[in-house]
C-alpha cells in the first residue's frame, strides 16, 4: 500500500469498503453513506499516506469516514436553516404585500358587513341557523347539534358550506374576515 500499487488499494477497498458503509450508515442516510466512504478512499489514493501497520490505516479510514460524516450533518443543518428562514422570510414578504394592500377605511368594513349579511341571507335556512349559532354566537359544534337537533357532522357539514360560500363572497376582503374562516369549532 505504501507504494500505491492498484491491486494492494483494490484488497484494501474491498476489506474495508462494506464496514466503512456499514460505520456511515449509523450517522447518515443510506444514500449518502456510500458516497462518504468512497470520498474517503479517493482521498486516501490522492493524499498517499504511508501506513506502518494495519491498525494505522484502519485508523486513517474511519477517521476519515467519520470526518465526512461530520461535514455532511454540519451541511444538511446549514440547508436546513437556510430553507427554514428562507420559508419564513418568503412567508413576511406575503404577510407584508398583504397588509400594504389591504384598505382598512370605515367603507371596506362597511362594504364586508353588507356583503356577509347579503350571502348569509342567501343561505339555505338551515345553513343559515347553524352557522350565525357557531359562528356568529360562538357555541360549539356539539352545542349547536344538540339546539338543533342534529348530528354534529351535519353541523359541519353546514358550516363547511356556508364558509364555502362566504370565501368566494368575500375573495377580495379575505385577510380582513380571515379570523372568521380560521375558527372552525
Amino acid at each position: 500500500m505504501n507504494k500505491h500499487q492498484e491491486a494492494a488499494f483494490e484488497v484494501v477497498f474491498k476489506l474495508y469498503y462494506p464496514r466503512l458503509v456499514y460505520f456511515a450508515k449509523e450517522f447518515v442516510p443510506d444514500s449518502e453513506s456510500k458516497n462518504l466512504v468512497q470520498d474517503a478512499f479517493i482521498s486516501m489514493w490522492d493524499k498517499k499516506p504511508q501506513f506502518i501497520n494495519e491498525s494505522q490505516l484502519q485508523s486513517y479510514l474511519y477517521t476519515n469516514v467519520k470526518n465526512n460524516c461530520l461535514m455532511f450533518l454540519r451541511h444538511e443543518k446549514v440547508k436546513k436553516k437556510y430553507k427554514s428562514e428562507a420559508a419564513f422570510q418568503k412567508q413576511n414578504q406575503i404577510y407584508t404585500e398583504a397588509l400594504n394592500g389591504l384598505d382598512t377605511s370605515t367603507v371596506t368594513f362597511q362594504e364586508i358587513e353588507s356583503i356577509i349579511e347579503k350571502t348569509l341571507s342567501e343561505l339555505p335556512d338551515r345553513c343559515r341557523e347553524v352557522f350565525i349559532l357557531s359562528r356568529m354566537e360562538g357555541k360549539k359544534n356539539k352545542e349547536v347539534a344538540e339546539a338543533l337537533d342534529i348530528s354534529v357532522k351535519a353541523v359541519e357539514a353546514q358550516i363547511t358550506k356556508a364558509l364555502k360560500t362566504l370565501r368566494v363572497s368575500l375573495k377580495d376582503y379575505l385577510p380582513l374576515v380571515a379570523w372568521l374562516l380560521i375558527n372552525v369549532k
